[in-house]
């Protein structure tokens, strides 16, 4: 089981200094980032870490003040927090609240950081497997299970789609499942019975909805995981007209918390019969990889960890399968233009730069081909390698 680590620091070159560090010591690490506080809380919703770095001060708080809301909140109270010092306050912290374990000074040191890392991890109980906790599971129905750090969830999807099977795909992260519906292979829609991380950067506005409908629905889908939306349909408390589109758009936009997640488990559970909610969504025509394209295309930039941001100076260039795989994706405007300028040479910022997008959406792009195996994308240390360590037996390329 791998363990994860959220770092909280407004500098991103600490926060990817300190992930080399640990990924080159910690095989069983996943190191998850947030440069302000509140990002911090909404990477909580999605995978609870084993311990957090914090940076004593942030652009939207100060250390004191996410310490005392990670202490008086029942879900992050027992995580323990080191705090990285830069002003001399951070024992004043480690006194007042509990969960501060330790300081240490910044900038912070390889030795120290390992240091305080070994002693915290090993103090970590591992908890139950997260599938134990799901109410009414029957593990007789279980068709496959796997890990994300030996089995992608794009090769979940893609195997209950081409196995036509019906049932879900249930995704471990936090106290609560992720489940995504399947009706004979087709995708229906995902939903979680966290709330808050569904309606999470939600666009929806719901001023036109009574509140108390509103809190009813929140009652509703915390105890039997219906959409928000779906319920307010059947209460004719949601103005809007197409329900099912915006189940399933706010299904993909949940999912796509995942795929930032670190290494999670997952199950496919077969189902006799769909929970009421779903019974009668009419599943969607979409593939596994253009829903997947559709999911990533919800992931921020800032929600990617250190190992997944790729290096500005790469280069991309097409799989074997790439090419083939990218005619049959409906990408949009900007996507097919990034597609038609890889040319296997050129480097990134020149084909940000030659397609007229920004840096960051441009590794947004990489980062959603590398999830569907479009591309491979070179960093900039490989292509200045020489040729005697890109290629051992000293033959030279044809």
């Amino acid at each position: 089981m791998s363990q994860k680590i959220l770092v909280i620091d407004d500098s991103l070159a600490a926060s990817k200094a300190a992930e080399s560090v640990l990924a080159q010591n910690f095989g069983n690490v996943d190191v998850l980032l947030a440069q302000r506080g509140g990002e911090g809380f909404e990477r909580f919703l999605v995978a609870q870490p084993d311990l957090i770095l914090l940076n004593e001060s942030l652009p939207d708080m100060d250390g004191e003040a996410v310490c005392y809301r990670l202490l008086n909140d029942p879900l992050t109270a027992r995580v323990p927090v080191v705090v990285m010092s830069s002003n001399g306050h951070g024992d004043l912290l480690k006194e007042k609240y509990a969960n501060v374990v330790k300081t240490i000074p910044k900038p912070v040191t390889p030795e120290s950081l390992l240091s305080v890392v070994s002693t915290q991890l090993a103090q970590v109980k591992p908890p139950p497997h997260p599938a134990s906790s799901v109410l009414f599971r029957d593990p007789s129905k279980v068709v496959f299970a796997g890990h994300t750090g030996f089995f992608s969830l794009r090769n979940a999807l893609q195997m209950a789609y081409g196995d036509k099977l019906t049932g879900v795909l249930r995704v471990f992260i936090n106290r609560f499942p992720v489940e995504l519906f399947f009706s004979k292979g087709r995708f229906l829609f995902a939903t979680s019975r966290n709330f808050h991380l569904y309606l999470q950067n939600s666009p929806v506005i719901l001023n036109a909805t009574n509140l108390g409908t509103v809190m009813d629905g929140q009652a509703n889908q915390g105890a039997t995981g219906c959409p928000l939306f779906l319920f307010l349909a059947t209460r004719n408390g949601f103005p809007h007209d197409d329900v099912v589109q915006i189940t399933r758009e706010h299904g993909q936009r949940l999912f796509s918390n995942l795929w930032t997640a670190g290494r999670i488990n997952f199950e496919f559970a077969e189902l006799t019969e769909f929970p009421d909610f779903a019974r009668n969504f009419p599943p969607a025509n979409e593939d596994p990889d253009n829903w997947v394209l559709a999911s990533l295309r919800f992931v921020r930039f800032e929600a990617l960890t250190a190992s997944q941001r790729p290096d500005p100076n790469g280069s991309p260039a097409y799989t074997r399968k790439g090419y083939e795989l990218i005619q049959k994706l409906k990408l949009n405007d900007v996507e097919a233009r990034f597609a038609t300028a890889i040319n296997g040479s050129e480097p990134l910022q020149q084909i940000a730069k030659k397609i007229n997008v920004p840096l960051n959406d441009a590794l947004l792009i990489v980062f959603r081909f590398q999830a569907l195996e479009i591309i491979d994308y070179w960093s900039s240390t490989v292509l200045s390698l020489p040729v005697s360590q890109t290629n051992p037996s000293g033959a030279k390329a044809s």
